[in-house]
């Protein structure tokens, strides 16, 4: 526990040393606070969260006034004129909603939210149709408040649309309009409907408009085959369509409609998206796969799949031995079937005292701290903190920040929460949020499962204490909690929803165990 607790304690001191460097480097981009510029600071909710840090938030507020400005600048009624469903979603998908999580009383952020939903089901005056209601389809993948585009080549249905079911709820969580609420129940189920044909097959890359689900050999047209993100998996890949919805959040939308509506329809396509990936927990390199089944099992309360992860994870290999190599072939492709992979990204290998770098078989810290969950054996979480400690800390010391490009795969963002397909999970939210709070996203928002305070009422987890989080499932959950320091610690505690605040005494070393019911 000692050992964990110092991994922990290096992990959130890299994370701050990282704020402070990028506060100081990391100025807009070349689309001058726009576009996903925002989304490079994913990390910093979940490091929020447990150090409380004051300079998060005045981060935070710099992001948000340049995401501002751009769209006085850029946009028409709050939208880029001309985008499509991938793009023109990037400025309003992950940080803004994660931001009102945070502080839902902003008027400013709560007003770029809205001046982009209202455009989805078509609410908004002077601006083109996006979604038709009679086929409830989307006219097109080209989307903005000028153009939709009438080009039947768009005319397709992707993982991407469902980006706008993130916003639509986002927006009701924090406007409470019943409109975005019916619009995204009403769209979930007709593409929950559409996950479920078939299944037997592959997940489809994209649908044709009346539903009929393509496949990689169905594509003809260098418009599909961008649609449907063909410059991002290999050819034949059975996981192209899966990796395509884990790159657009789709099981965290379909978990949002289940939890909102309680219909068994949104947790049998959710479990069609997750359980072709319990193959992949031991690849080093599938940190949305991990992330997506932990999520998948307490979110739906399902433990159907445990006994297979089980088997899976058995076969992990044991800790690396050698110190990490971080690795970028000349070349950039891809090279391996799968999800969690970019043409771009890192490659990670343990480093030979004769220089040698054999490739990393250590999985992902998302597959480890699920391991944790599943079996409460400190090791997992251990060797979680551990990777993603030194991978930061190799990330922050020899790569730019990312803020120009958050969905690249070489930069800081990159390693800390994952690259532009990972739906931001990297090898640090993949574990610092769910293992210490049970972080997990909820209607957009990064929504611990435990609270922390410390001796003065602060919202933050005193830097002496580990706290570990196994979610309930079924039966009750627990937190640990140790004091890896050198003086006793007082703090108080509740699960997120409960008004009673519990007080907890820790004297160093010492280990306090409870549950979550």
């Amino acid at each position: 526990m000692q050992e964990t607790y110092q991994h922990y304690a290096r992990l959130r001191d890299e994370l701050s040393r990282w704020l402070e460097q990028s506060m100081r480097m990391d100025g807009p981009g070349p689309n001058r606070g726009g576009e996903d510029e925002a989304n490079y600071a994913l990390t910093w909710f979940q490091h929020y969260l447990v150090s409380g840090e004051e300079r998060i938030v005045e981060r935070f507020a710099s992001l948000l006034e340049e995401l501002a400005a751009w769209t006085v600048s850029d946009c028409l009624h709050g939208y880029e004129p001309r985008a499509e469903a991938h793009h023109g979603t990037e400025p309003f998908l992950l940080f803004l909603p994660r931001y009102l999580g945070l502080f839902p009383q902003d008027g400013v952020a709560g007003m770029l939210l809205e001046d982009a939903a209202h455009h989805i089901g078509n609410w908004e005056k002077g601006v083109p149709p996006w979604y038709d209601y009679e086929r409830d389809c989307f006219h097109s993948y080209q989307l903005g408040t000028r153009l939709v585009s009438p080009d039947q080549r768009w005319a397709f249905e992707l993982a991407e649309h469902w980006r706008f079911v993130h916003i639509a709820l986002a927006a009701h969580r924090v406007g409470g309009q019943a409109r975005y609420l019916e619009w995204a129940l009403r769209y979930g189920r007709q593409r929950a409907r559409w996950l479920l044909v078939g299944g037997n097959q592959p997940v489809p890359v994209l649908w044709a408009q009346d539903g009929r689900g393509l496949q990689v050999s169905d594509l003809e047209t260098a418009e599909q085959r961008r649609m449907a993100a063909g410059n991002h998996h290999l050819a034949d890949d059975p996981l192209a369509g899966v990796e395509n919805h884990l790159a657009s959040g789709v099981i965290y939308a379909l978990g949002d409609l289940y939890l909102l509506s309680g219909e068994e329809l949104f947790k049998r396509a959710a479990r069609r998206l997750v359980e072709p990936l319990v193959s992949q927990l031991l690849d080093p390199y599938a940190d949305p796969a991990a992330a997506a089944l932990s999520y998948y099992r307490w979110t739906f309360d399902d433990d159907s799949l445990d006994q297979a992860m089980r088997q899976v994870l058995a076969g992990m290999p044991p800790p690396p031995s050698a110190p990490w190599a971080m690795v970028f072939p000349q070349e950039r492709r891809r090279r391996e079937p799968g999800v969690g992979k970019r043409n771009d990204m890192i490659y990670w290998g343990q480093w030979g005292e004769d220089g040698a770098v054999q490739p990393v078989q250590e999985p992902s810290s998302a597959a480890l701290s699920l391991a944790y969950q599943l079996t409460g054996q400190i090791d997992y979480a251990h060797r979680a903190l551990a990777a993603a400690a030194d991978k930061l800390t190799m990330a922050r010391q020899v790569l730019r920040g990312g803020r120009e490009h958050t969905d690249m795969g070489g930069a800081v963002c990159s390693v800390a929460a994952g690259h532009g397909r990972n739906w931001g999970c990297g090898a640090v939210t993949g574990c610092y949020g769910p293992l210490l709070l049970g972080t997990r996203e909820i209607l957009g928002a990064v929504r611990p499962l435990v609270e922390i305070r410390d001796a003065s009422e602060r919202d933050r987890v005193p830097e002496q204490i580990l706290p570990l989080v196994r979610p309930p499932l079924r039966e009750p959950g627990e937190v640990s909690f140790y004091n890896g320091g050198e003086q006793a610690v007082e703090l108080t505690w509740r699960i997120n929803g409960e008004a009673r605040w519990r007080p907890l005494h820790l004297e160093p070393g010492a280990v306090v165990k409870a549950l979550l019911e």
